[in-house]
Formats: C-alpha cells, structure tokens, sequence
C-alpha cells in the first residue's frame, strides 16, 4: 500500500512511521491466505499477536504526538483541530485487506475512508496524484534498470502519469537510483539495488500487505504444452502467451 507523501499529513517522517506500527499484518495475512484456522488453533499465537499489536499501536501513538497530533474532541487532531483522515481508494477487494488496517487506525483516532470507484476514475486520480492510499502490485525483474528513475526519481514526482506515485523526492534516492541504472556488472547492480532497497524501506514509503507464492491459472488440461524449465521471475499471462504452445 503506497501513501501519497505530497499530502502534508503524509509528509513528516513520524507520520510516517506510525504506518508500519498501526496495521495487523497476521490478521490481514490470515484473511487473504484463508488459514486463519489453523492460526487460531495456538491461543497462545493470537495472544502474543494481539499483545504486540498494542505495542505497536502505544509506539504509533508516541510517534503521533511528537509529530503534533493528539487525541481530542472524538478524533486525532493537529494543532489547527483538523482531523486526521485517510481514503483509501480501490476498484474492488480490498476490503478484506484494508479493513483491519482502518480498525487499527480508529483505535489512534485516524478515521479510514474506504472509497470503491470504476478503475478509469481511480487512473484518472492518480494520474494527478489526487489520492491518500492505493494499492499497488509492482512486478519484479532480475535486472531493473531505467524504469527506476520513473518509479523512485525526483524529477518524476511532478509529471502527471508517471509510476512515481509516492511523489518520493530524495538525492540520496536519485543518486542510488542513478547507480544502480548505470551498473555494468552483475555484482554491482545487485549491490546497489540492495542499497536502494534498505533507504526505500528506512523511508517508509510503503505499508507491506501480502504477497502470493504461485500463480492460479486455469486451462484445458492435455492441450498445451509448455517449457520444462521455468524462468525465476514472471507474470502468468504473459509467459503463457509467448512460451506455450498447441500440442499436436
């Protein structure tokens, strides 16, 4: 889940951080891996997961505060008595992922506004950057390269359309970025990206969700074929479209 840092609320680093602190990752985990039941089996999980949730919320709390937000009047306010609230925009499930994270954040005092539109509006508005939370799948490649300057750059944060959705404006981050494109080994890109990586997480940038281990694809079994060995990185459809083949 990307933040919008060109929001004001967004912009202090304390506010940031209490982003890592507030959500229930095993809920959401739970929910999405469909093995709540067996979780729940151990009373003992779920207590010591609840009890580090507390934890984490008093942290985000402290954060807050420092940061000049307070509890007062039913809301989590600034000095101006501006509430604090939260859209996050979706075209359709994710709901089961940002509702314990909402839950979490009314217990600050952060009100969640979960907002369901066409995925044409939703581009629109984030073409122009006009969003507080989104969800964002981004895919993974063994040599990422020029396509980090549109994601990470500076200069990207203002054009409209770009992938830099974060509005992240940081020279420690361009000049990472700039090496990591201009690397001509093996060795050093992995370096380099990896340096990057640590800064990105640091910055909290990002709040985790979840991530699958396989792809679900269904097909007509006995009728394809496909390559023996499978690439390390992929997306389904695009590797079934141009690696298989109609058996004779």
């Amino acid at each position: 889940m990307q933040h919008n840092q060109r929001l004001t609320q967004m912009q202090d680093e304390l506010v940031q951080a209490r982003e890592m602190y507030a959500p229930d990752h095993p809920q959401v985990v739970e929910q999405e891996t469909r093995v709540a039941a067996l979780r729940q089996g151990s009373p003992q999980v779920r207590a010591l997961q609840d009890e580090e949730l507390r934890e984490n919320l008093r942290k985000a709390r402290d954060l807050l505060a420092e940061a000049g937000w307070t509890y007062r009047d039913g809301a989590l306010r600034n000095a101006k008595g501006e509430p604090f609230i939260v859209e996050y925009l979706d075209s359709g499930g994710g709901e089961r992922l940002v509702a314990p994270y909402f839950q979490a954040l009314a217990k600050l005092g952060i009100a969640g506004d979960y907002r369901r539109a066409d995925f044409a509006l939703i581009r629109k508005r984030l073409d122009v950057f006009d969003f507080d939370l989104f969800t964002v799948r981004i895919p993974g490649s063994e040599a990422p390269g020029s396509e980090l300057l549109d994601r990470f750059g500076s200069e990207s944060a203002d054009i409209e359309g770009s992938s830099n959705l974060m509005g992240i404006k940081d020279p420690a981050i361009d000049a990472l970025v700039n090496l990591a494109v201009s690397a001509h080994t093996r060795p050093e890109l992995v370096a380099r990206l990896r340096a990057l990586d640590r800064v990105l997480r640091h910055n909290y940038f990002v709040i985790p969700q979840w991530y699958s281990s396989t792809f679900r694809i269904a097909y007509r079994a006995g009728k394809f074929e496909q390559p023996k060995v499978m690439p390390q990185y992929y997306q389904a459809e695009d590797w079934v479209i141009s690696t298989w083949w109609r058996k004779q």
